[in-house]
């Protein structure tokens, strides 16, 4: 892989049992970690704790975000990044915060690798992160396709993240999901679909 323009200096968790814990540090990797800023008011927003939910993690990157949703509470997390080296970092900061026996990583192409997760039982998913590489038109698809293999769960909740300068727009509905809240942190843009 070529040398990356984003490094991070210090990543931590937000909230919940291990906050303040430091993940692993992104060198050389094409990733776009979500800031803590940003992933902590993302949790403000859904509420501090995540008690028993499962969540789904996808275009996870560092798992910061599936990560979070553990230490809030969350009973297990499943992330899916296609990137190699991103997966190999997951399960670092899985081992970092003493959460890989609630959490499975697995490298896949997204969407198309969402028939896949459904093939492998994992259940539906009440909490799901949708952060993809900015301008590539990949939220509505991908929603769309976590529709069509049923891994949202009933009364369940979408978060997609894109940047306000990218063409990647967050949807009104798709399908029988409608974004419920649209917030902009700087140049960052999260929807919440329900």
């Amino acid at each position: 892989m070529g040398e990356s323009t984003f490094r991070v200096a210090v990543m931590r968790i937000t909230g919940g049992t291990v906050k303040g814990y430091q993940l692993a540090k992104v060198k050389g990797l094409s990733l776009r970690p979500t800031a803590d800023r940003v992933r902590s008011s993302i949790f403000n927003a859904l509420g501090q704790t995540l008690a028993d939910l499962a969540v789904l993690d996808l275009f996870a990157g560092s798992g910061s975000l599936g990560i979070e949703s553990i230490s809030r509470g969350a009973k297990r997390a499943l992330f899916v990044d296609n990137s190699r080296g991103a997966v190999v970092l997951i399960r670092k900061n899985l081992s970092i915060c003493g959460f890989e026996e609630v959490s499975k990583v697995i490298r896949e192409e997204l969407p198309k690798g969402l028939t896949t997760i459904k093939n492998l039982r994992c259940g539906q998913f009440d909490l799901i992160f949708i952060d993809p590489p900015y301008g590539k038109g990949l939220i509505e698809p991908t929603i769309t396709k976590l529709l069509e293999n049923n891994l949202l769960a009933p009364n369940g909740t979408i978060v997609a993240e894109s940047a306000t300068w990218a063409n990647d727009t967050l949807p009104f509905e798709i399908s029988n999901v409608r974004l419920e809240q649209r917030r902009i942190y700087g140049s960052t843009a999260v929807g919440f679909y329900c």
